[in-house]
């Protein structure tokens, strides 16, 4: 485990959430997102040295409302004050509050105290995590237009772009439709792309063993959470019966719950998110577990993070040992990244810097005109 040099004694800390709008609405299972609500969080220690967390709301995820994260962020904020911090070990005064859930807000706050540890150290975030490190990582680009006609011309604008990863968002259509919709698309960059779809729990569960068991026909290479994640068995059951690898994401919240999954042959792979485990250290802990237990592992912002949150979820990418669905880095769908200095995407893949701590912070000028609530 890494080693402090010194203590980190808890001085003040700084909430805010921000709405910032997105390029374009993003169309999934259910909902169309039109806006990122996020929770930002700025810790300060007795050095008056910071680190800066974020977290995005997701009530059909994590049953979070930005308004409701403010509030835990509150609760927070007056048990960690004065607190203080001597080890990696002490970030689980997040997890042994009285706070119930609320993993979200509890993220925003891991994810500044790693920034704060990472800077009074003078490393890169990921450092804590692991000395080894990947030099680049592919990025996802979702496909989740209003028609095919907005989805196709989207899709050969990112392929000039660079990107070869593509995340196909269905469910909201039944099966045959979705699936004709997947092999329109695959059939432009089957030569040189690889496809993924995810439901969102959207589909029921006869249209979502249709789509398994035509997916790879399609163009698909593997299939996110088909139904419901509660319903554990009939996911086996698609599992058993796809004709590509299938992925767990609504159905990740904790360890507990990716051992489950390796253990039972739930899926054969899962998309973990900072908010729904806690931070970016959960993250990476449940990634290596997944890696031991045969699970392949994609890494993934929810839509959609500014450059503090996908700089969080890259510093896993680069110190976890297996990432072989990749990475899916959200700030690229927001009119405005109001932070310092942005996450740069370069022809599809992301080649990681080294900075000390996180590397950005929320600028507090360019973040102003998107400000709903500050503490």
């Amino acid at each position: 485990m890494f080693k402090m040099k010194s203590d980190i004694l808890i001085k003040s800390i700084d909430i805010y959430t921000l709405k910032i709008p997105l390029k374009k609405p993003i169309k999934m299972a259910g909902i169309s997102v039109d806006s990122a609500e996020n929770l930002f969080v700025k810790i300060t220690n007795q050095n008056d040295n910071y680190g800066w967390g974020e977290a995005s709301s997701a009530p059909t995820m994590t049953g979070e409302f930005s308004q409701g994260m403010f509030a835990a962020a509150t609760f927070l904020k007056n048990i960690l004050i004065n607190k203080n911090i001597t080890s990696l070990n002490d970030l689980d005064i997040l997890k042994n509050s009285p706070l119930y859930e609320n993993k979200g807000a509890k993220s925003a706050f891991e994810i500044a105290l790693l920034d704060l540890i990472a800077k009074e150290n003078e490393v890169p975030l990921y450092k804590i995590f692991s000395d080894s490190k990947r030099p680049s990582i592919p990025i996802i680009k979702m496909v989740a237009g209003k028609n095919l006609t907005e989805e196709i011309e989207d899709f050969k604008k990112a392929l000039d772009d660079g990107f070869t990863k593509f995340k196909i968002k269905v469910g909201s259509n039944d099966a045959k439709t979705d699936l004709k919709r997947c092999s329109a698309i695959s059939q432009i960059g089957f030569d040189k792309c690889f496809f993924s779809a995810d439901a969102n729990e959207g589909y029921s569960t006869s249209d979502a063993i249709e789509f398994a068991k035509n997916a790879k026909d399609a163009g698909i290479s593997f299939f996110e959470q088909p139904i419901s994640a509660s319903e554990k068995d009939k996911i086996s059951e698609i599992t058993a019966l796809s004709t590509v690898p299938t992925c767990s994401d609504e159905g990740v919240h904790s360890i507990n719950d990716v051992i489950e999954i390796g253990t039972k042959n739930i899926t054969t792979g899962l998309s973990l998110k900072t908010i729904k485990l806690g931070g970016a250290y959960e993250a990476f802990k449940c990634g290596e577990r997944a890696n031991e237990l045969g699970l392949n592992v994609n890494l993934s912002g929810k839509v959609a993070e500014t450059s503090i949150a996908s700089l969080a979820i890259s510093h896993v990418a680069q110190a976890i040992s297996q990432a072989n669905w990749d990475l899916s880095i959200t700030n690229q769908y927001l009119v405005a990244d109001p932070v310092s200095k942005s996450l740069k995407i370069s022809n599809g893949i992301i080649q990681f810097e080294e900075s000390i701590g996180l590397g950005t912070e929320l600028n507090l000028d360019k973040a102003s005109e998107f400000i709903q609530l500050s503490n």
